[in-house]
């Protein structure tokens, strides 16, 4: 699709852009790690996640992807290419529920991995999950993003990852809080 968009665009037809961000971060972000990981740190439930936990992985703030799409739709450089979200952390999940916990004042967290049959049958209860096998390459190895262009000609800078967390873990208690 990236690639019919992008032939209009050398067309002449339509003016193309696209920004990609990696896993979401953030007060209300939807993501693999907030969902299985985030969440039962916060609260020093143990967690069970798929994926190596140890492998270097992007993670891309809600605010700073707000900011590069509005950056790329600002700026005459950006269109007829992709743009990398700035990374607010190369943590791997096992770092990053640690940083968590520790923003959050919770118990250190205690961490396994997830099974693909443990997965397979999460899935089978939960449309969400049942997505998670195909895209496991992205969990089982490194998954760095360079958002150096991203930085260089748009102007966007990563949040730093312990305002992230900090503000993640200030939602939680706000939430807790409202109960």
């Amino acid at each position: 699709m990236w690639q019919d968009a992008l032939a209009a665009h050398q067309a002449g037809r339509v003016r193309v852009t696209e920004v990609r961000a990696a896993d979401f971060l953030g007060a209300g972000a939807y993501s693999p790690f907030t969902l299985m990981v985030g969440a039962q740190v916060l609260t020093g439930a143990p967690v069970s996640c798929p994926g190596d936990l140890d492998a270097p992985h992007s993670w891309s703030y809600t605010g700073d992807t707000a900011r590069t799409l509005v950056a790329a739709a600002g700026n005459e450089a950006s269109w007829g290419r992709a743009w990398h979200v700035p990374s607010t952390s190369e943590l791997p999940v096992r770092g990053l529920a640690r940083r968590l916990a520790e923003a959050a004042q919770a118990p250190a967290p205690r961490l396994e991995r997830m099974s693909l049959r443990e997965l397979a049958e999460i899935g089978c209860t939960d449309s969400i999950m049942a997505e998670l096998p195909e895209m496991l390459y992205l969990y089982d190895r490194p998954n760095v993003l360079d958002a150096s262009p991203t930085v260089e000609i748009l102007g966007v800078v990563a949040t730093p990852v312990d305002d992230v967390l900090t503000e993640m873990a200030a939602a939680a208690r706000d939430v807790q809080t409202a109960r």
